[in-house]
């Protein structure tokens, strides 16, 4: 059996380039660098157009993952057209329809003796299909078997279509193809390095014949570092050497986990409550900060500041402000004391700076600072600059933010 992957994505959506396509990036991290060919087809939601893709990536591979058009909609043609092109009727599944009650039970909290009309195409697959269940939403998936082929039919949307295949699909690929999966991989999660700059630390080490590969992938504002290796010791000293030489600067070596996860992971250990008074990042502090379920065990709230007399009415003095101005060490500090002082926190971070286009106060667009107050009373401020356009601003900015609280975290979980 070839290592060869057939991928065919299925949405009007995706071709038109409305919508930007995540899940074939998804299976590629998983399956490219351990030695898998891999064939992509994009195709509309044209009867005609899935036959092909179809046709195509069963001549090239015996795995073929499709994604996309199994919703409720009219223009979600996928079983129909898979219905079609095995010669095998649409069949309502009972277990597709009690499981869907059972969903519609929990969510809506009360009995369901029937599913909606709209929902009973999500119950119906090809005959002696398989079904490929769906943890994260209501679009069941689908497995066919023609032969030695393998065909798998997965919804479009990312998260669901991420888990459908981490629980069912790959663990059918490392059933076929174990020798593979026999390499050790490492991922490290980085902030505050460029990708060349990784690449220039893991080349000074010095990388040994073990390693099969590795891969940059960076995503702003971060970079995913991937090592491949066989499981020999040079291999793991290797590891530990990048480890030692990229140090504070990676915040995970756990590939599911965010950098507001890890955040907040140490403010929950750390029993401390934070808060926040933000100017130039517009409330993107707070929205990390909040988007990590729990966070209402250490997050105590937040003021967005953005004009003088905002930030005069936090706590700011006028003085200040007249003296120094809104974008500058001393205004960082004072609303980093201020929010902690009005929402009663152990911390307080602020954030203030020009975003742009325009220059503030005579100061050029990609200026900001950063306060924080410290539990023991302290207050520190950090500069820095990047004109990198506004919305990449608020998103770094919001970044180190957190990053100089996770610094100071580590610090005292070691003592």
């Amino acid at each position: 059996m070839q290592m060869n992957i057939a991928f065919v994505v299925i949405g009007e959506e995706i071709i038109s380039g409305l919508t930007e396509e995540k899940n074939f990036k998804k299976v590629a991290s998983e399956l490219y660098d351990l030695g898998f060919s891999l064939y992509l087809q994009v195709v509309g939601d044209r009867k005609e157009d899935i036959k092909f893709a179809l046709d195509k990536a069963e001549k090239f591979a015996d795995f073929i993952i499709c994604s996309g058009g199994l919703g409720s909609t009219s223009d979600d043609i996928t079983r129909k057209v898979a219905s079609e092109y095995f010669s095998l009727p649409l069949r309502q599944y009972d277990q597709a329809v009690e499981s869907m009650k059972k969903r519609l039970e929990e969510r809506f909290g009360r009995k369901y003796d029937d599913i909606p009309d709209y929902l009973k195409i999500q119950c119906s697959f090809p005959a002696g299909a398989e079904i490929i269940p769906n943890t994260k939403g209501s679009a069941f998936g689908f497995k066919i078997k023609k032969g030695e082929k393998n065909f798998y039919f997965l919804p479009g949307v990312p998260f669901e279509f991420s888990a459908m295949f981490d629980e069912f699909v790959l663990e059918d690929i490392k059933k076929a193809f174990p020798n593979a999966f026999k390499y050790e991989k490492v991922v490290f999660k980085i902030f505050g390095l460029t990708e060349t700059q990784i690449e220039n630390y893991v080349e000074q080490i010095g990388i040994p014949d073990s390693v099969v590969r590795i891969s940059y992938f960076p995503s702003f504002p971060e970079v995913m570092l991937r090592i491949i290796g066989k499981k020999q010791q040079s291999f793991f000293e290797f590891i530990e050497k990048v480890k030692d030489t990229v140090g504070n600067f990676i915040y995970s070596d756990d590939v599911n986990k965010s950098f507001k996860d890890v955040v907040s992971d140490f403010l929950k250990k750390s029993g401390l409550f934070i808060s926040v008074a933000e100017s130039f990042t517009g409330g993107e502090l707070s929205n990390m900060i909040t988007d990590v379920a729990g966070s209402s065990s250490y997050f105590r709230g937040g003021e967005i500041v953005y004009t003088a007399d905002a930030k005069i009415s936090l706590g700011v003095s006028k003085d200040v402000i007249e003296r120094f101005g809104t974008v500058s060490h001393e205004c960082a500090r004072e609303l980093a004391r201020a929010a902690k002082s009005k929402f009663k926190s152990d911390i307080g971070l602020s954030t203030t700076g020009v975003a742009g286009p325009d220059k503030l106060e005579g100061k050029n667009p990609g200026l900001f600072y950063i306060g924080i107050a410290y539990p023991d009373d302290r207050v520190e401020s950090f500069e820095f600059f990047f004109n990198i356009g506004r919305k990449n601003l608020k998103v770094l900015g919001a970044y180190l933010a957190l990053k100089i609280v996770l610094d100071f975290l580590k610090k005292t979980d070691r003592k």
